[in-house]
């Protein structure tokens, strides 16, 4: 890969990740995608399971957590920003994985 660092990329899913953790690393760098982290933030702040109950006078709450609102399928198109660390990460999966300048 030839991008230099502190710019945009499109990153394009050509095949679907083997193993999990590079389903996981695919995830983790598309998330920062800033549709897909706007869409993120809505539904946190908009989930309606969130409990409260009294122990030992205390006040405990638990709230759910939510997937993240991206499919990772074939032909699907992020934009990120490539800092050092996510290009290097970019390098681990660049088999399932088109990149281009944005």
């Amino acid at each position: 890969m030839d991008i230099a660092p502190g710019r945009n990329v499109t990153i394009q899913i050509t095949a679907t990740p083997t193993s999990a953790a590079a389903c996981k690393t695919l995830a983790r760098l598309c998330a920062t995608d800033p549709a897909v982290a706007r869409a993120k933030r809505w539904r946190k702040t908009h989930r309606p399971s969130r409990e409260f109950w009294r122990r030992g006078g205390k006040m405990w709450h638990h709230q759910m957590k939510s997937k993240l609102p991206l499919k990772l399928e074939r032909g699907a198109k992020f934009t990120v920003f490539a800092s050092v660390d996510v290009l290097r990460e970019l390098q681990s999966i660049s088999r399932f994985v088109a990149v281009s300048p944005a």
